[in-house]
């Protein structure tokens, strides 16, 4: 019974401290500063959108002005203060305000489909990042094996020299290749912790050397394919956006063609000293309305330039909205090309290594019958850890590829 306990409290503590992809993405997704910055981006655009509300709304102002002269003139009291209170509306702004909403919600909603497409870029990326530490992995424990089996072929050399059997130079050749072994784990190894750290930055959190990184599973190597889906994708609906933006610009500087009304009530209060009341000859209180009318009839050919202006940025970005529906549907092609060659490596590479194991088997029986040469040995874990090499790239290029296209279709994890 306690043996059992002992089992399950080991079992609790491995799931406890083990990370897999998906868990890697949410961490990203939460952490990583480079979305951060384009949350910031997306609060910035929500507050420009609130401000462009402002023109539907009165304002209002205070002012206070307190005068003291050394001299005086007609009409003039040594001190005299003013205190006025006005609110005031625009009446009629030549449906500016109406644009600059639109404008400014265009701009938003873009914002939002660009945080969404950075939220894909990072979650592609940490794939990537995931699956290369995965790799980095499996390439230091094939050179480990690869130095083990040298370390293996010296110990029997050195036997076999002690025994005459070989030649000294042959035992000095399986030493050096030990040794370049021992070089190459070495070099994986610190490839490896590069790799951990990359793993770390993308996720904005360290990794325990306690902490388990999860190998793939069968369903990361699975995605249905709809090319449908590319058209819409959360860059061309930003781009769209962007391009009604400017179309809505457009509208509103044409509101300078208009006239504009503006209303206004004012409150004043006069003093005779700096307290803003009970002057003599004026009243206690003074409420002024106002109403004004204005129109530029020329203005310097500066709308017209604006409204030329403001059209061009939006022809120059329709422009680029349609090469980059082209990329995308370019980007899927090539990702679709790119599962189905790393499905044909795979098979492949699966056979090579299968060929490869069976190879050193059989050289390594004959160099232990005296039929083959240490050369021959070397030889064959050379190619055995070759081909360990190929289908690990092989193994996870699989699972690279599939993360590529569902990025490139924008599909959920």
């Amino acid at each position: 019974m306690l043996n059992k306990i002992i089992a399950l409290s080991l079992a609790s503590s491995v799931s406890l401290f083990a990370l897999d992809i998906n868990q890697a993405v949410q961490t990203a997704i939460q952490n990583n500063y480079a979305l951060k910055k384009q949350q910031y981006i997306l609060d910035e655009s929500q507050a420009r959108l609130d401000s462009s509300y402002s023109g539907y709304k009165p304002k209002v102002d205070l002012n206070y002005t307190y005068n003291n002269r050394d001299k005086l003139i007609t009409s003039q009291i040594k001190e005299d203060s003013t205190l006025s209170a006005t609110i005031s509306y625009n009446l009629f702004n030549g449906f500016m305000d109406k644009y600059n909403i639109k404008a400014y919600q265009s701009l938003f909603d873009s914002s939002k489909f660009t945080y969404a497409a950075s939220k894909q870029d990072l979650i592609l990326n940490v794939k990537k990042t995931y699956i290369s530490f995965l790799l980095k992995e499996k390439t230091t424990q094939t050179f480990q094996k690869a130095l083990k089996l040298y370390e293996k072929q010296y110990f029997d050399s050195q036997n076999f020299f002690a025994q005459g059997l070989i030649a000294q130079n042959e035992l000095l050749e399986v030493e050096v290749q030990m040794l370049q072994s021992k070089q190459n784990f070495q070099n994986a190894k610190s490839a490896q912790k590069i790799a951990k750290q990359s793993l770390e930055n993308i996720l904005g959190t360290s990794i325990s050397s306690s902490e388990t990184i999860e190998q793939l599973n069968a369903n990361n190597a699975d995605i249905v394919l709809d090319a449908t889906k590319i058209d819409n994708r959360s860059e061309i609906k930003s781009l769209a956006l962007v391009v009604k933006s400017y179309q809505s610009m457009t509208k509103g500087t044409q509101s300078s063609y208009y006239p504009k009304v503006n209303a206004s009530l004012t409150y004043n209060s006069y003093g005779e000293d700096f307290t803003p009341s009970d002057r003599i000859s004026y009243p206690d209180g003074q409420s002024v309305g106002s109403v004004n009318i204005s129109w530029n009839l020329y203005n310097g050919d500066k709308d017209n330039s604006s409204v030329v202006i403001n059209r061009k940025k939006a022809n120059q970005t329709n422009m680029a909205l349609e090469d980059l529906k082209l990329q995308i549907k370019l980007q899927y092609e090539n990702a679709k090309e790119e599962l189905e060659v790393s499905k044909l490596n795979y098979t492949t590479a699966t056979k090579a290594l299968e060929t490869a194991k069976l190879n050193y088997e059989i050289v390594s029986n004959k160099v232990k019958e005296g039929i083959s040469s240490n050369k021959d040995l070397i030889d064959a874990n050379y190619l055995l850890t070759k081909a360990q090499q190929n289908y690990f790239d092989a193994y996870y290029n699989r699972y690279i590829a599939v993360a590529t296209l569902q990025r490139v279709l924008e599909l959920e994890i």
